[in-house]
């Protein structure tokens, strides 16, 4: 099996158009691409007809296996797209098995799976076809890989992206690829030359951003706290669930605790949190360059006293949203915010 990143897909389609792709992850910009990349392969090889299908317990695979032995309408070429389950069940591991073996020069099967486990690569239909497999991986860059996505996209759309530039990007779309791909496609429209200052990063992401759970996060270590309440408003009629901004905070101040922790015992409760180490742990922990101002920002402004009081409260806002959530839970965010002053 050979494993690739989407970002070798087109040099691999352009040496050879193997019979098995397996795509695995969920992000949704990664394999979209990846298959648009793969059809356009398979149709300059004449696969003319493409078959997606997402297989669940009430998927027809006698249909399936009919529809892969039949060679179509004028004798097609056929690309079969399945979009599988996180975890196939025994019955499905079975008629995946009998589909692969179907396999002919006329099919080509394209595997989805969200995740890949030891426990696939034991799986029958796997390791027949394991040989001639090419694995893409579409999971979502992670901090450490994402500048280097970011640079090969930029690098394609002929972009010329200054370091800080970068780093802002990344901070601002971690996790969103494809609101990080419409934004290097508004700075391609909107500087011509192509260079991409850490100014004009600035005024596309100003001019394209809603407010995010991350925004609000930030406002609050920056001690802004007129700013956090607007954007909870904001987020609270966005429909945004609560729990996910208990969820973030709660890494935030996990964070703040682990680079500002103490080498030995605590014994002033309302001393300021320790920044004495905090440049090492910032790159212990790989902090974005653009998120470490509001990590110092807080040290300065926050007690150990006050950052326990965080991490209690949030836990009581938690169990609030546990066991009666309401309308009051907006109220009681709204509170907690002005505890970061």
């Amino acid at each position: 099996m050979q494993k690739i990143f989407p970002e070798a897909l087109t040099n691999s389609l352009n040496q050879t158009l193997s019979p098995f792709y397996l795509l695995t992850g969920t992000d949704l910009l990664l394999l979209e691409e990846s298959k648009s990349q793969i059809l356009q392969a398979a149709r300059l090889k004449e696969f003319d007809e493409k078959n997606e299908i997402t297989i669940t317990n009430e998927t027809n695979w006698d249909a399936l296996f009919e529809s892969a032995q039949s060679m179509g309408l004028f004798f097609s070429k056929q690309m079969m797209i399945l979009n599988l389950p996180e975890s196939l069940n025994a019955n499905q591991v079975k008629q995946l098995t009998t589909l692969c073996q179907l396999s002919h020069s006329d099919l080509l099967l394209v595997l989805c799976l969200p995740k890949f486990t030891k426990a696939v690569e034991k799986q029958t239909w796997f390791t027949q076809i394991e040989a001639q497999l090419i694995q893409v991986n579409c999971q979502t860059p992670d901090v450490a890989k994402l500048p280097n996505w970011l640079a090969h996209r930029a690098k394609l759309m002929g972009l010329q992206i200054e370091p800080e530039a970068a780093q802002l990007l990344c901070y601002s779309y971690e996790g969103n690829l494809l609101a990080l791909k419409q934004a290097l496609q508004f700075l391609q429209l909107r500087f011509i030359d192509g260079k991409i200052t850490l100014a004009r990063a600035k005024e596309i992401v100003e001019q394209s951003a809603q407010f995010t759970p991350f925004q609000w996060v930030d406002a609050l270590l920056e001690g802004k706290i007129g700013r956090a309440e607007r954007i909870l408003n904001y987020l609270k009629n966005e429909d945004i669930q609560p729990v996910v901004l208990l969820r973030i905070i709660q890494k935030e101040l996990f964070i703040l605790l682990e680079i500002s922790r103490l080498p030995t015992p605590l014994h002033h409760y309302d001393q300021p949190l320790l920044t004495n180490q905090i440049r090492a742990e910032f790159d212990r922990l790989k902090i974005w360059q653009n998120k470490r101002p509001f990590y110092v920002q807080a040290c300065q402004r926050l007690t150990y006293r006050k950052l326990f009081t965080l991490i209690q409260q949030l836990a009581v806002l938690e169990k609030q949203i546990k066991q009666e959530f309401s309308e009051q839970i907006w109220f009681e965010l709204g509170k907690y915010s002005t505890l970061f002053k």
